[in-house]
């Protein structure tokens, strides 16, 4: 994958298992204040990707630690855990 590429969503296994990439969760706030998570691809370079959904163009928004949880055992069914960091009480 190219630096400059935008990364979507139907194309993160690829990324990962071919192109070497890896995965990381951003926490952010939906509107109504509830911590969810924005998916974004890391190239081997070190240059991350916010990772679109290939249907709508919209950020790969996770909703639920489960789901996180459940796509990163999809991608990376080895694993034997996964981080997910969460936003400062403060930032609300």
């Amino acid at each position: 994958m190219d630096s400059s590429q935008q990364l979507v969503s139907n194309y993160v296994r690829s990324f990962v298992e071919q192109d070497g990439g890896s995965l990381r969760f951003a926490p952010i706030r939906d509107e109504d204040g509830r911590m969810c998570w924005e998916l974004y691809g890391i190239l081997p370079d070190g240059v991350e990707r916010k990772v679109m959904l290939s249907k709508t163009g919209k950020p790969r928004i996770f909703k639920s630690s489960d789901a996180v949880i459940a796509y990163w055992q999809d991608i990376y069914p080895e694993a034997s855990e996964v981080t997910i960091p969460i936003l400062r009480s403060g930032n609300k």
